[in-house]
């Protein structure tokens, strides 16, 4: 230690010997050393896991097109409306044009291979919907093709498809007319998302061809998407919507988009919140575990401290080692946590991309995890410098090392 004390003086304080110290002190007892870093990569593994599910269920609310409504049965989701609510809806003042959808579900092969396939209206679905990027004349052709399919990207390179493929679908709720619980398509146009928070693993096809073929619930809708006019009041339209249909035999349900997807992704909010209170406790729980560590070197090492005063070391250069030890321990945990973290989010954004696209890491988190690296490493090493500036040469040299 003496050579890299005489570097350190005679060259200055932030040398290679002064980083080989900080290492050779942090790696000194390994065992901790490597139990702290364990504590820390935890951590911001953890908040690295709710930056990604949060970044999902910011993006399915705030990017939904503030014009577009969900229309539904009052009852259920799952009970359809008629077809002909279409024109009625279409009649309403504010609304400019409706659209209509179903869940069809699916699987391919076997029930462990679930898809997200829906039969929408062909003609106005994807106008309304441009956060789906999708080659015109592709569209055009699954327009015009009545048993065609259109597959997100992702979908298609999951199971090898490609356009004019024809490819078998199975369904364990849709009967077609023939007795069978497996449909073909032909794949018409494969499209892909303007943003993280579009999920292309999932495939439309046409809602004429399914009402034609479907054995049972012909000429119904799961739900209605009535596209108003800029100038119109979101509230009033939808109230207007249900009062038309108030006495009808279905009656119907109107909200925002974003109303409606926030119910959906309701249950995730919750797990965000309790994941959330999870990080929050974990991290002050580290604050203690880090600074009760640095306590502990600094009484370990109270006479070789007394050693390097007496050489000519300040009291705040000590402590300006002390700080960068803690940033090495805070920094190389971050790194391995986030790291996992972010191979973490890769799978569970292919496992609930179905529905809850988007789970991504924000640009911002990098500034964030950077802060909080460097507010851990001050406020894990406010009290040991506290007790390092106090500390008396005399009795710290009659310490056993």
């Amino acid at each position: 230690m003496s050579s890299i004390c005489h570097r350190t003086l005679t060259t200055g304080w932030l040398t290679v010997g002064t980083i080989n110290l900080i290492w050779r002190n942090s790696v000194r007892n390994k065992i901790r050393f490597a139990l702290t870093l364990l504590s820390v990569a935890i951590a911001f593994f953890l908040y690295t896991a709710y930056s990604g599910i949060n970044t999902a269920l910011t993006a399915s609310v705030t990017e939904a097109n503030q014009l577009r409504l969900n229309s539904s049965h009052k009852v259920s989701l799952t009970r359809g409306l008629p077809v002909s609510y279409k024109q009625k809806m279409r009649s309403i003042e504010g609304v400019t044009s409706v659209s209509y959808a179903s869940w069809f579900g699916g699987y391919v092969k076997d029930e462990t291979q679930q898809i997200s396939v829906f039969a929408v209206d062909h003609e106005s679905y994807f106008q309304m919907h441009p956060e789906y990027a999708l080659d015109a004349e592709q569209l055009t052709r699954w327009q015009k093709q009545q048993t065609g399919i259109l597959v997100g990207q992702k979908l298609a390179d999951n199971f090898g498809w490609k356009v004019g493929d024809k490819v078998p679908i199975s369904t364990s709720i849709w009967m077609n007319r023939d007795g069978h619980f497996t449909w073909f398509f032909t794949v018409s146009a494969i499209f892909q998302g303007n943003s993280p928070s579009v999920n292309d693993n999932q495939a439309f096809f046409h809602h004429q061809y399914f009402d034609e073929a479907r054995a049972f619930g012909r000429y119904e809708a799961n739900w209605f998407i009535p596209q108003i006019d800029k100038t119109a009041n979101a509230a009033k339209v939808s109230l207007d919507i249900d009062a038309f249909f108030e006495n009808a035999v279905e009656p119907t349900r109107t909200s925002t988009e974003q109303v409606f997807k926030k119910e959906q992704t309701q249950q995730f909010a919750d797990m965000a919140m309790i994941l959330r209170l999870a990080v929050i406790a974990v991290f002050f729980t580290l604050l203690l575990i880090v600074c009760n560590t640095m306590m502990q070197v600094i009484r370990e090492r109270r006479r070789e401290t007394a050693i390097m005063k007496t050489s000519g070391f300040s009291s705040s250069y000590l402590i300006i080692l002390l700080f960068l030890e803690s940033l090495l321990l805070f920094g190389s945990g971050a790194f391995l946590g986030g790291l996992v973290g972010f191979i973490a989010l890769d799978q569970l954004q292919y496992l609930f991309s179905d529905f809850l696209p988007g789970i991504s890491l924000s640009p911002n988190l990098f500034i964030e995890m950077a802060l909080m690296i460097a507010l851990g490493a001050i406020i894990s090493s406010v009290f040991p410098a506290i007790t390092l500036a106090a500390s008396s040469i005399t009795s710290d040299l009659g310490t056993q090392s």
